[in-house]
């Protein structure tokens, strides 16, 4: 593994943070290359007409502004690390999001894109020299903050589970937890009992890992895509939202390792 590089390519998207850092939340560019997307984390005005692709409407107006936005991080195909924004302050990445019950994910996460076309260009590889930088960089930054711990890095996908699908299935967390810096709880093999509130346990679970879930007993529209994110992260070979045996397991796993 080589050295990390890092190139300082600041961005004007940034503001104050409003409580200590503790999380660290992955994200997958979802645009055609790294300077599309370096591009647009770093743009103060941007419009639609700037960034074309299968996110926006043919008929929308090439000056339409668009949200401005940012991360801490860009890691590129090639290894190289942009850092945008300073980890001291509040980078415009995680949206409407949500983990533990608290909103404003952005106020104490650090955001890390990683280059890649997503599912809108056919969710390409992540290339080796790629995830190497990416462990290397975790590998710095988790030590900085007393609130970071290799638990305490999350998928976008975990903390919108309505919008989000990043990084997505192919991104290989296990590789991350071989390497310190994220989780991969063994599967438990686990008996329940029957006649069960199973949803309910189940949307406990979730809500002990982080997910914005409430124990309603329903399987509601939160609880099933919160059942998805999990799947695409943690089980990605067979990701259907159903509440089967390997599942609860799984989420058994999780939710211990967690806390």
């Amino acid at each position: 593994m080589s050295a990390l590089q890092i190139v300082e390519r600041p961005s004007p998207n940034f503001d104050a943070r409003t409580r200590p850092i503790d999380l660290v939340v992955l994200h997958y560019t979802g645009m055609q290359n790294a300077k599309t997307a370096l591009a647009r984390l770093t743009d103060a005005s941007p419009v639609a007409g700037d960034y074309p692709g299968p996110w926006q409407s043919p008929e929308t107006p090439l000056d339409a502004p668009l949200g401005r936005v940012s991360a801490h991080y860009l890691v590129a195909e090639d290894g190289t690390v942009f850092q945008i924004v300073a980890e001291e302050a509040r980078a415009w990445h995680a949206g409407a999001s949500s983990w533990e019950g608290e909103g404003d994910v952005n106020s104490r996460a650090i955001g890390i894109e990683i280059v890649n076309g997503g599912h809108d260009f056919g969710l390409p590889d992540f290339p080796d020299a790629q995830i190497d930088a990416l462990i290397l960089l975790l590998k710095e930054i988790l030590p900085r903050w007393p609130g970071l711990s290799p638990a305490r890095v999350v998928a976008h996908s975990d903390i919108a589970p309505e919008r989000k699908l990043d990084p997505g299935e192919k991104f290989p967390w296990i590789r991350l937890a071989e390497a310190g810096v994220s989780i991969w709880p063994k599967r438990m093999s686990m008996s329940f009992p029957p006649g069960e509130d199973r949803v309910g346990r189940v949307q406990g679970e979730l809500a002990l890992i982080g997910y914005g879930v409430e124990k309603s007993g329903a399987m509601d529209a939160p609880t099933r895509a919160a059942l998805v994110a999990f799947q695409r992260r943690f089980r990605p070979q067979k990701i259907d939202g159903l509440i089967d045996q390997e599942t609860q397991e799984l989420l058994a796993a999780v939710s211990r390792a967690t806390r």
